[in-house]
């Protein structure tokens, strides 16, 4: 089975962003979270920082004296990494999407009038109705 993207749907798009995003926490995060699980099981005492200074977010799990976890992320490259892999995704989905209705799923049916396949005249309502103001209505009458 092969991936296409002209299949693909805007749910589907959603979802693999979901799927990344997720994927990128559990990655980046997964190390931190699991000192600071161990840090809630143990006895002793410990700590968990984090700090956020010159545009640099850091963050640190202290078990006891010896540093658990330590990590740190500058803003600009956080942004870069949640944001540009799914409009990477989005752009290849929206290169891949077909750009107009086929024309074979527009075709007229058997039973199907004329008539039914064109919208209709502009200035018509739903019940028939002009909807241009009296003045126009009046010159177009007596012309």
């Amino acid at each position: 089975m092969r991936f296409s993207f002209r299949r693909s749907r805007p749910g589907q798009l959603l979802l693999a962003w979901s799927v990344y995003w997720v994927g990128l926490a559990l990655i980046t995060l997964g190390p931190a979270i699991a000192a600071l699980w161990h840090l809630s099981q143990v006895t002793g005492h410990g700590s968990a920082n984090v700090s956020f200074n010159n545009g640099i977010l850091s963050a640190t799990v202290v078990d006891g004296a010896n540093t658990a976890w330590s990590g740190s992320i500058s803003l600009l490259s956080l942004a870069l990494r949640v944001t540009v892999p799914p409009l990477l995704l989005w752009l290849a989905w929206f290169a891949g999407s077909p750009r107009t209705n086929p024309a074979k799923e527009i075709a007229r049916k058997p039973g199907q009038k004329r008539a039914e396949l064109y919208a209709p005249e502009p200035g018509i309502g739903i019940n028939g109705i002009s909807t241009h103001s009296t003045s126009k209505r009046q010159a177009r009458e007596e012309s």
